[in-house]
């Protein structure tokens, strides 16, 4: 089962963030574990980019990405997907595009965001459920 991992866990795990920190950490852990075939998608790469030269120079957030990608590697995206995204109807554009690029590769996504993604034809996740789902299987 292959899973894509939103761009808001990334950036919990990457940036630390309080409240979300833990569950992206151990999201992370499965993966390093390759227990899971965790994605993202390159729209992830860039938007994370972004958010974190905010806080690191280019090098140090280019580094972050390069660690993160070797362990989750990127869905691959074709023309198809972004056309699809532009008529799938979600409320916000980004989130169409992640998932468009998901149906090629993915079963699940994982986003704290759930809400958005509603009835886009994936199981869509919350990290907290995910690991809840991932040790009662366990």
């Amino acid at each position: 089962m292959a899973i894509l991992i939103d761009t808001n866990v990334l950036l919990d795990f990457l940036l630390e963030r309080v409240d979300f920190y833990d569950d992206a950490r151990s999201i992370v852990r499965l993966a390093r574990k390759r227990e899971y075939e965790f994605r993202i998608t390159a729209l992830t790469l860039g938007t994370a980019y972004y958010i974190l030269r905010k806080q690191f120079s280019h090098l140090e957030s280019i580094q972050l990405l390069q660690e993160f990608c070797s362990v989750f590697p990127c869905v691959i995206s074709s023309n198809l997907a972004c056309q699809d995204a532009l008529f799938m109807g979600l409320g916000d554009f980004e989130d169409a595009l992640q998932v468009a690029m998901a149906k090629s590769d993915c079963d699940m996504i994982i986003t704290r965001n759930v809400a958005d993604f509603k009835h886009c034809g994936l199981l869509v996740i919350s990290p907290k459920d995910f690991l809840r789902m991932h040790s009662q299987n366990a």
